[in-house]
C-alpha cells in the first residue's frame, strides 16, 4: 500500500498539474521562508505528536531538491522515563521530506523519516516490559491515518521511518549488555488504519569482542490496532542465515566451544503476545570440532513446535522433532522463563535411533577414532527433568541394545550387549574400591547424569569383565573392572580413540581402571587405576629378547605410570624391581626411574641392547615411534634408577654382587658408585659408557681390591702371575673389542701385588717362579702405549726397580734393577716374555723420559 500510494505521487509529480504546484510551493518558501527557531519547533512537534514521545533538535536545514524537506542535525528521541533517563534513538543526520499536501492545509507533516547511522537503545524493565512495545502501543492508539494516505486524506499520517547502518543496544534495566545489533537497516511503517508493518536486516555483534561471522538477521512483522499490548495481532518471520558456529557460540557465552558449522535458524511467530503460536527450523552445516577433519559433512537440524505467551514469559506445548536414521529424537513440555527461577517440565524421548549415527556424530566431534570403526545396535529412552521453584529432579531409562563396534575389516570387534540407561539426580554418589585394594574412586557425580551401565563386556579373559560409566554437564567418567586380555584393552582403547602409548602384547589382567575428563576446552580424557599383569609377552623395537611378564601390579594416575612387583624375564635373565614413568611431559624431557634386579646377565646380552644386531620381528614387537629398524630404543629414552646384577657374566669371568646408581641419557650410560665383586676381589668406583657413537667411549675411575692374579690369569687362559693386587685406575678409551679399548686407552693406574709369583720372568739366580713379595708402581697410558715409572719389586733375593713400556703392537719393554745394579730386559708378550742382560746404556734408554 505504501508502495502505490508513493508511486501515486511520483506520478502526479510528474504532471502538469504537480508541476506547477511545485513551482507555486517553492516560489511561496521562497518569498515567505518561515524563520528556523520556528520551523524548529514545528517539526520537532510532528515528530513528537506521531510518535509520543519527546523529541529534541539541533538544527534543521531546508532543502527542495530532490525532494522538499529538510536535514536536520542532532535529532533525539527520548525514551520514557519508566525504562531509560537515556535517548530511545540518538541520529546526528537525518532527512526528513515533508507531505506537500499538507503545506497547502497550512500544515507541516513528515511523509518520510531517514536516519543514518543512529543509534537506538531498545530496554526492558524489571517488569519485562520493552520500551519498543510501549512505543508501539502508544503509536495504535494515535489516530494517525496510513503512511500512504491518499491525497485527500486530512488526518496527520504516521511517517514512513527507516534507518540504515544503524546501532541497536540492549538494556536490561539501568545495565547496558554486550549484545547489539550493527549495520541495521530498520523500517517502520503504518500498514493500514489498524496495522502496521516493519523489516529489519542486522549483524549480531559483542561489544567486548571481534566478532566478524555471525551472520545475518533478517526480521519482517505485521500488527494489528488492539485495545491492549497482549492481544495485539501479529505475525513475525525471521530468519538467520550464514551465521558459523564458533562465532555464534561466542557471541551468546562469550568463548569460543570450538565448534564449527554453518548455522541457519527459521521461525515464524503468529498470534497475540499473549497467545503466541511458534513454528521453527534450526539446521547446522558441516558440523565438525574445528581440529577435525572428515570428507564426509554432517548436517544437524530439528524443527519445534510451541505456544508461547508474554505475560508470563511461559513456553508451552513444546515439540521438537529430529529424524536419525531409521528413528527418531524428540523433547517435549514446558518452561517458564524467568529471571529468577527458570522452571521447567521436558521430556527428551528418543526411538530407535541407531548407534551408527551417534557414531557420525562423535566422528566430527572426537579425534582419533579409527577411519574404518563401524558401530550398531540402536537406542530407546525416555528422559524427564522437572525444576521447580523448590526443586529439581531427573528422571528416565532406557537402553541401547545389541551394541558392537567392528573395525579393521571385522578382525577387531568388542561386543557390549544391551547397555542400561538411568537418569540419576546431584549428590547421589557411591564408592567402589578397586581390584588391587589400592585404587579407591568415586564413580558417580555429584551433578545431575546420566548413568551407563553397569553392563557386561566380552574381554577375551575366562573372568567376568564389566563396565560403567556416567556423562554429565561438565564431565563424564567410565570404568573397566574385572578380568581381561590386555590386547583386548589395548584394542577397546584404539576404538574409542583414546590417546597415549598402547603397545602389541598378549596376556592376562585384572583390572580397576577409571576414565575420566571434563567437556570444556576438549581437555584429553585421564585414566587412572590398576592392573594385575599375568603372563604377557611383549617386546620394544629393535631390542633383543621380548620382554615376558609373569606377573606386575600396573599402577596409573595422573602424574606417572609405574609397574611394580615385577617378576619378568628377557632371554635367560630374571628381573625383579619396579619401573615408573611420568605421563605429562614431552618425549625429549621424559626421565624413567626404575629399582631393578637381574639374577644373571651376561655381557653379550647387555651389549646387544645398545647395538642389536637384525632379526625377525615376531608378532609381539612394540610398534613406537619412527626410529629406523634396528635402533636400539635405549638410544633414545632417559632414566635413572638403581640396578643390581646378581650374576655377571663375561667372556672368560663372572663378577657377582653388583650395585650401581645408573643414570642413561639417550645411549649415554653414567654408572655411579659401581660396586661388585670381581676375580674374588672387589670393585668400586664411576664408570660412563657413551654408547650413542660408534665405536663406544669409556670413562672409569675407581679401585680394585684383594684382586686374585690367579683368577685374572685364567681369565686370559695363561698362568703368567699369582698374588693379591690393588689398584687404582682413572682411564678412558674406546673401542669394541678388547685390542681396540687397549690400543686406544689413556690415563693412569696405581697398583701393588703382594705374595705372590710372575712365572713367566725367569732372572738368573732368582727362584722359579719368580716370587714376588710386593710390586708397587704406576703407569701412565697414552694413545694406547704404557709407560712404567719407579715400579719398586721386592722378591726374595733383593729389590727391583722397574721401569718401561707396554703396547699392544710393540709388546714389553721393560727394565728390571737390582740393587746390585744388575739389569735385566723383558720383552715380547705378557704371555711369552723374553729375558736378557741389559747394559746400563740399555737401561737408561728405557727409562728415558
Amino acid at each position: 500500500m505504501v508502495a502505490n500510494a508513493q508511486g501515486c505521487t511520483v506520478k502526479f509529480l510528474r504532471s502538469r498539474r504537480g508541476i506547477a504546484l511545485v513551482t507555486a510551493i517553492l516560489l511561496i518558501l521562497f518569498l515567505f521562508r518561515p524563520g528556523v527557531r520556528h520551523l524548529r519547533y514545528r517539526i520537532v512537534g510532528s515528530i513528537s505528536s506521531a510518535l509520543g514521545r519527546r523529541v529534541t533538535l539541533d538544527n534543521v536545514r531546508i532543502h527542495v531538491l530532490p525532494r522538499p524537506g529538510f536535514d536536520l542535525e542532532g535529532l533525539v528521541i527520548h525514551d520514557d522515563p519508566a525504562f531509560s533517563a537515556e535517548p530511545m534513538v540518538r541520529a546526528q543526520d537525518v532527512s526528513a521530506a515533508i507531505r506537500l499536501s499538507s503545506l497547502l492545509r497550512g500544515r507541516l507533516e513528515i511523509a518520510t523519516l531517514s536516519a543514518n547511522e543512529p543509534s537506538i537503545n531498545l530496554v526492558r524493565n524489571d517488569e519485562g516490559r520493552w520500551n519498543l512495545a510501549s512505543l508501539l502501543d502508544r503509536s495504535a492508539h494515535i489516530p494517525a491515518a496510513p503512511t500512504g494516505k491518499p491525497a485527500s486524506e486530512r488526518r496527520p499520517a504516521f511517517p514512513y521511518l527507516e534507518a540504515t547502518h544503524a546501532r541497536v543496544n540492549f538494556k536490561i534495566g539501568q545495565a547496558k549488555k554486550s549484545w547489539a545489533l550493527t549495520d541495521a537497516d530498520v523500517t517502520l511503517w503504518q500498514e493500514s488504519e489498524d496495522s502496521w508493518g516493519a523489516r529489519m536486516t542486522a549483524q549480531p555483534v559483542r561489544t567486548d569482542f571481534n566478532l566478524t561471522d555471525t551472520g545475518t538477521i533478517q526480521l519482517n512483522a505485521s500488527w494489528q490496532r488492539a485495545e491492549s499490548l497482549g492481544d495485539t495481532p501479529l505475525q513475525i518471520s525471521a530468519q538467520w542465515q550464514k551465521g558459523q558456529l564458533g562465532q555464534v557460540t561466542k557471541l551468546f557465552s562469550g568463548g569460543d566451544r570450538g565448534w564449527r558449522g554453518g548455522v541457519t535458524f527459521v521461525a515464524s511467530l503468529s498470534g497475540t503476545p499473549n497467545a503466541l503460536l511458534v513454528r521453527s527450523q534450526a539446521s547446522i552445516e558441516d558440523f565438525r570440532r574445528y581440529d577435525v577433519m572428515s570428507n564426509r559433512s554432517l548436517r544437524l537440524s530439528t524443527a519445534c513446535t510451541g505456544k508461547y505467551s508474554a505475560q508470563d514469559s511461559a513456553l508451552t506445548d513444546l515439540s521438537c522433532e529430529s529424524p536419525v536414521g531409521g528413528g527418531v529424537i524428540r523433547l517435549k513440555g514446558n518452561a517458564v522463563g524467568s529471571a529468577n527461577m527458570p522452571r521447567y517440565d521436558l521430556t527428551f524421548v528418543a526411538e530407535k535411533v541407531p548407534i551408527s549415527s551417534f557414531l557420525q556424530v562423535l566422528r566430527h566431534a572426537k579425534k582419533g577414532l579409527p577411519t574404518d570403526l563401524v558401530a550398531s545396535g540402536h537406542l530407546d529412552a525416555e528422559f524427564r527433568g522437572v525444576r521447580t521453584e523448590s526443586d529439581k529432579r531427573f528422571t528416565g531409562q532406557g537402553v541401547a541394545t545389541d551394541v558392537r563396534l567392528v573395525s579393521g575389516s571385522e578382525k577387531d570387534e568388542v561386543i557390549f550387549g544391551s547397555v542400561p540407561l538411568t537418569v540419576s539426580n546431584a549428590n547421589q554418589s557411591r564408592t567402589k574400591s578397586g581390584a588391587t585394594g589400592s585404587v579407591s574412586k568415586v564413580i558417580a557425580a555429584a551433578e545431575a547424569h546420566l548413568q551407563i551401565g553397569p553392563f557386561p563386556l566380552a574381554m577375551g579373559a575366562t573372568g567376568p569383565a564389566s563396565a560403567a560409566g556416567w556423562l554429565s554437564a561438565s564431565g563424564y567418567r567410565f570404568t573397566l573392572r574385572g578380568d581381561t586380555e590386555v590386547k583386548s584393552v589395548y584394542r577397546l582403547a584404539n576404538m574409542i580413540g583414546l590417546p597415549g602409548f598402547h603397545p602389541v602384547a598378549e596376556g592376562a589382567a585384572r583390572a580397576d581402571v577409571n576414565i575420566f575428563g571434563q567437556w570444556q576446552g576438549f581437555a584429553a580424557p585421564q585414566s587412572v587405576g590398576a592392573a594385575q599383569l599375568r603372563n604377557v609377552k611383549t617386546g620394544m623395537r629393535g631390542l633383543n629378547p621380548p620382554i615376558e611378564i609373569k606377573s606386575a601390579i600396573l599402577k596409573v594416575d595422573a602424574e606417572s605410570v609405574s609397574l611394580e612387583k615385577i617378576a619378568a624375564q628377557t632371554g635367560d635373565t630374571h628381573w625383579t624391581g619396579a619401573v615408573r614413568a611420568p605421563r605429562q611431559c614431552a618425549r625429549e624431557g621424559c626421565v624413567f626411574q626404575f629399582d631393578l634386579g637381574a639374577d644373571e646377565l651376561s655381557s653379550s646380552e647387555l651389549a646387544e641392547w645398545f647395538t642389536p644386531h637384525p632379526s625377525k620381528r615376531p608378532w609381539y614387537r612394540v610398534l613406537t615411534s619412527g626410529d629406523s629398524p634396528g635402533k636400539s630404543p635405549l638410544l633414545a629414552i632417559q632414566a635413572r634408577g638403581r640396578l643390581t646384577i646378581h650374576r655377571l657374566r663375561f667372556k672368560e669371568t663372572d663378577a657377582s654382587q653388583i650395585v650401581a646408581q645408573v643414570d642413561l641419557d639417550r645411549g649415554k650410560i653414567m654408572l655411579t658408585g659401581l660396586r661388585g665383586q670381581v676375580f674374588q676381589g672387589t670393585h668400586q668406583g664411576d664408570w660412563t659408557i657413551d654408547a650413542s657413537v660408534m665405536p663406544p667411549h669409556y670413562q672409569a675411575k675407581g679401585q680394585l681390591q684383594n684382586v686374585s692374579m690367579a683368577e685374572v690369569s685364567a681369565a686370559m687362559s695363561d698362568d703368567w702371575a699369582s698374588g693379591t693386587a690393588d689398584g687404582k685406575f682413572d682411564l678412558e678409551s674406546s673401542g669394541v673389542s678388547f685390542a681396540e679399548l687397549m690400543g686406544h686407552a689413556e690415563g693412569d693406574i696405581q697398583f701393588i701385588l703382594r705374595n705372590g709369583t710372575l712365572p713367566h720372568i725367569e732372572l738368573p739366580d732368582a727362584a722359579r717362579p719368580f716370587p714376588v713379595r710386593t710390586f708397587a708402581g704406576s703407569a701412565k697410558a697414552k694413545n694406547g702405549n704404557w709407560k712404567l715409572s719407579s715400579g719398586k719389586l721386592e722378591s726374595r733375593d733383593g729389590i727391583y726397580q722397574v721401569s718401561g713400556t707396554a703396547s699392544p703392537v710393540n709388546g714389553l719393554n721393560l727394565i728390571f734393577t737390582r740393587g746390585d745394579e744388575q739389569s735385566w730386559n723383558i720383552t715380547g708378550t705378557l704371555l711369552k716374555t723374553n729375558v736378557a742382560h741389559a747394559t746400563r746404556t740399555e737401561a737408561r734408554t728405557v727409562v728415558k723420559p
